[in-house]
């Protein structure tokens, strides 16, 4: 028979539990792995959010201390007490971080509480390339680093931040600009001008004209109007043209930049900045031990190394004196800030019968003995032998829409070559004790020759009188002050007469822009600089000279004037256009046709204070030359820079980390 097994039957319950337990297992892995991961994440953004408030309140304490250096670099008085501006200007619990959702301390590299780092590097002895808003220009430059490091207080996370910001301190000689203005700045040439070198207005720009171009760089303050911008002169609205095409710019104009700090006053008015002609104010008044800190030097009064006062025009046989000569230094030892020198040119009567003879010598002869009423009164003058008073006529100071007369201009006239010869001059009995070698090679005294003089005209201004300074037989600067050139600076209106440091003991460089090593560095600094040429003749700027003429004056010559040159003008109002940078150089000459040849650097800081006139426009008492006018590209080597170079401040942004 057969027999049939029943199959076995196994219990798959058990398996199921198995896997599910597993499955359960798992996603607890899962579930405590993301759990973990999320706090993990959690921790790490509260983390770096940490982070970030610590990276922002580091950054405000750089930002403050920098913020303090700047206002005092401005303002002359950068201290180099690291310490002080470490400790005296973080954000304090009490004030600043009164209001902030949490509270900050400060530390620096070095360890310390309450403090960050700050660190002034040295000045640099020669300029260097400048950065940023200065890119093409060279300046002393003082490096400066800031690291402050902010850790959170009361916090779950402490995480610190430091943050190090790195600046440079920039001291820029305005003589490596082309054209520089503190003002607003108008250019709108009737002929071909070409501006080879850097351009700078602390105001605004109009560029009215296509026959101005430009091959390096263009830069303002304040807004810069050239074509398609705007056609009209948004100083004055009767003045219209075409305005400057884009491509006649080398680069794209800039504007909106910082402005350039000016050497004194905090917010750069023009004004203010005048000053810097002038005879200085207290507390850096001449003769004074502050007259020779870096706030006073700024003045030229106080900076140049000879001072010459004088009260008053004699006639054409001067009588007495009126003239006084300082040199000036710090002396160490006995304090001596001004030395007077001893007169060199004498006009003496031999006191012989009735018919006393006159004549002039550089020494008074021994023969005239040591009785003092006698030496009174054999002496008719005592003064300099380079410096004379002269009268001349100046039409746009008394045009008086030409009815006149013409302002009579009471000018101190300094002869150049005379005044190398007297530089020159060896010390001896015979040359009236005249000691500026003496001085000068003293080692205790200034380590360079007499490069600079300064001139104060006292003669006073009236509607009739106008005081200046004149410039005289400067075909070449003073040898004796080779390699450093020659600056004259004066508080009056300032006249060039003829051809002006045109050769060297190298070459000449008379009718052309390219000066090479033909000059020496020079530099003419006045309220109003306008050039007399070389056909000029005092005698013919008479008001019966003028009124006769037809044509705009007297007829010049070709004149080649190479100098830096800071001045004021008279800006334009809403109804009258006063000239521009095409005028910066004042004439009284009908220069139709005839070159003007000239090689500088223009600088505008200030309207002019006493010679205010407007200008009037062509065809009156002047007509404008050919413009041959070019920057010398000197200027751009330190070597290049004429004495008492003005030097301007500005604050370049360097560096920023954050870790």
């Amino acid at each position: 028979m057969k027999t049939l097994s029943s199959p076995i039957q196994r219990n798959r319950r058990g398996y199921a539990l198995i896997i599910i337990l597993l499955s359960l297992a798992f996603m607890l892995i899962i579930f405590a792995s993301m759990m973990n991961w999320t706090s993990s994440n959690s921790t790490v953004t509260a983390r770096n959010n940490q982070f970030n408030m610590s990276e922002a309140a580091a950054e405000a304490a750089t930002e403050k201390v920098l913020g303090q250096m700047n206002f005092d670099y401005v303002a002359q008085c950068l201290s180099n007490n690291e310490t002080y501006y470490g400790t005296q200007f973080l954000p304090t619990l009490a004030n600043e971080q009164a209001s902030w959702p949490i509270k900050y301390v400060y530390s620096g590299t070095n360890g310390g509480s309450d403090q960050i780092s700050v660190h002034l590097g040295e000045w640099t002895t020669n300029t260097v390339p400048l950065g940023s808003q200065y890119t093409n220009l060279y300046g002393l430059k003082q490096d400066c680093t800031v690291t402050a490091i902010a850790t959170p207080i009361g916090q779950p996370f402490t995480v610190p931040a430091t943050v190090c910001e790195s600046i440079e301190f920039a001291a820029i000689p305005l003589f490596q600009f082309a054209i520089f203005y503190n003002m607003d700045l108008e250019i709108d040439p009737g002929a071909t001008m070409p501006i080879k070198g850097a351009v700078w207005s602390n105001g605004g720009i109009w560029s009215g004209t296509p026959n101005v171009t430009y091959s390096s760089t263009v830069a303002a303050a304040g807004k810069i109007y050239y074509k398609p911008n705007a056609t009209n002169d948004p100083w004055c609205s009767g003045k219209t043209d075409g305005g400057t095409p884009v491509g006649n710019f080398a680069v794209l104009p800039s504007s909106g930049n910082d402005r350039i700090t000016m050497p004194i006053g905090t917010n750069n008015d023009a004004n203010t900045v005048a000053a810097l002609i002038d005879l200085p104010p207290d507390p850096y008044i001449m003769n004074t031990a502050n007259a020779y800190t870096t706030n006073g030097m700024v003045y030229f009064a106080n900076g140049a190394d000879l001072y010459l006062t004088n009260w008053g025009i004699n006639s054409s046989t001067p009588r007495g004196t009126n003239m006084i000569l300082y040199y000036q230094d710090v002396a160490n030892g006995p304090i001596h800030y001004q030395v007077q020198l001893t007169y060199d040119f004498y006009i003496i009567t031999n006191r012989v019968g009735t018919n006393h003879g006159t004549f002039t010598t550089n020494y008074v002869p021994p023969s005239m003995g040591t009785n003092s009423t006698n030496y009174a009164n054999s002496i008719l003058y005592a003064g300099f032998s380079f410096l004379t008073n002269v009268v001349f006529y100046d039409w746009r100071e008394g045009w008086n829409g030409g009815a006149g007369p013409p302002k009579a201009v009471q000018a101190v006239q300094i002869n150049i070559g005379k005044y190398n010869s007297w530089l020159t001059n060896d010390t001896g009995t015979n040359n009236g004790g005249r000691t500026s070698n003496d001085l000068c090679r003293d080692p205790n005294r200034k380590s360079h020759p007499i490069d600079s003089i300064y001139i104060y005209n006292g003669v006073p201004l009236t509607g009739t009188t106008l005081p200046a300074v004149r410039v005289y037989n400067g075909g070449m600067m003073p040898t004796e002050t080779h390699p450093y050139g020659f600056t004259v600076a004066t508080a009056m209106p300032l006249y060039v007469y003829g051809d002006y440091n045109v050769s060297n003991t190298t070459c000449s460089c008379v009718g052309k822009n390219n000066t090479g090593p033909c000059t020496w560095p020079a530099a003419l600094i006045g309220d109003s600089i306008t050039v007399l040429s070389t056909n000029w003749q005092d005698a013919n700027s008479t008001f019966a000279q003028i009124s006769t003429c037809t044509s705009g004056g007297p007829t010049p010559k070709t004149t080649t004037v190479n100098a830096a040159m800071v001045e004021g003008i008279v800006p334009s109002t809403n109804t009258t256009y006063c000239g521009g940078v095409e005028n910066f150089l004042r004439l009284l000459e009908s220069w139709s046709g005839v070159a003007l040849w000239y090689n500088g650097s223009i600088v505008v800081m200030f309207p002019s204070q006493i010679a205010t006139n407007v200008q009037q426009t062509t065809g009156k008492y002047y007509n404008a030359p050919t413009r041959n006018w070019a920057f010398d590209t000197n200027f751009t080597q330190q070597i290049g820079l004429p004495p008492l170079t003005p030097q301007c401040k500005g604050v370049i942004r360097a560096s920023w980390a954050a870790y």
